[in-house]
């Protein structure tokens, strides 16, 4: 704790840390008061740089989409640092059941999903889903990684030739990155690049376990193309990311591994 009040020395103003919201081995994000701005700070841990995200990238990104008003409102970044700081959202993460119908609307989340995948970006912005890819495919060295990461990518490849251009994707959708406050936001953009519209689609029907008629819904709000809610093509979709998210946390192993090596 004393390192991160160390950290946020050099922001300018008064900010003062409240309490911790979440923790990974990439970061730490607390809640904070940003010059009497109710605000959440984000603090890259020394595993981020080894990452194939930029920082950079990210925040040119979430400026080129202010106009969408699906993202939280970045109050200040130094990337030097490893500090991002945006605007406090109240809100709840959505859920999807009988209990619930009334309350979160798959075809509002279907909507938003298309105003980002309909959004162009900048040739100029790095794509992050390619490099965090070759990454994983230098780190995974034994053989049965190396399985794992070719069945993966052959899959990937089958998936995505089907003629479907690529969009402006977030490819980090899950329930803890989706927030609901009268309307939904989205959070955590450091993945987000190009990529097969397939790919958000299924992490989110996977994360909130959506049945049939749900998938409609959410189709309905999105357009209804058909062939991106096709369910035996989803369910292949949903397969790979299962895949993916197995090399990711082998590779997170691997390059915390290497960290500690280089520390010794």
């Amino acid at each position: 704790m004393q390192s991160l009040l160390k950290r946020i020395e050099s922001v300018p103003g008064e900010c003062t840390l409240e309490h911790e919201l979440s923790s990974s081995s990439i970061s730490k994000v607390f809640l904070c008061i940003l010059n009497g701005t109710k605000a959440v700070i984000r603090f890259d841990l020394p595993i981020a740089s080894k990452l194939a995200v930029d920082r950079k990238n990210e925040l040119n990104l979430l400026k080129s989409i202010t106009h969408l008003d699906l993202a939280p409102k970045i109050l200040y970044s130094d990337q030097a640092a490893g500090i991002l700081i945006w605007k406090y959202l109240p809100g709840a993460e959505p859920i999807f059941n009988q209990a619930h119908l009334n309350q979160y609307s798959l075809h509002a989340l279907g909507s938003c999903l298309y105003s980002i995948h309909s959004t162009p970006i900048s040739k100029s912005f790095i794509d992050i889903f390619s490099n965090s890819m070759s990454l994983y495919q230098a780190l995974l060295d034994s053989p049965s990684e190396k399985f794992l990461f070719n069945k993966s990518l052959n899959l990937y490849n089958k998936l995505a030739n089907d003629g479907v251009s690529q969009v402006f994707s977030h490819n980090d959708l899950h329930s803890s990155n989706l927030l609901w406050d009268k309307k939904y936001y989205f959070l955590d953009w450091e993945y987000s690049s190009l990529n097969h519209p397939c790919f958000d689609i299924a992490s989110l029907v996977r994360s909130f376990h959506l049945n049939e008629s749900q998938i409609h819904d959410f189709a309905v709000g999105y357009g209804l193309k058909s062939k991106l809610f096709d369910l035996g093509t989803l369910n292949q979709w949903i397969k790979f990311i299962e895949h993916l998210e197995k090399i990711w946390e082998i590779s997170l192993m691997k390059i915390k591994e290497n960290l500690k090596s280089d520390t010794r």
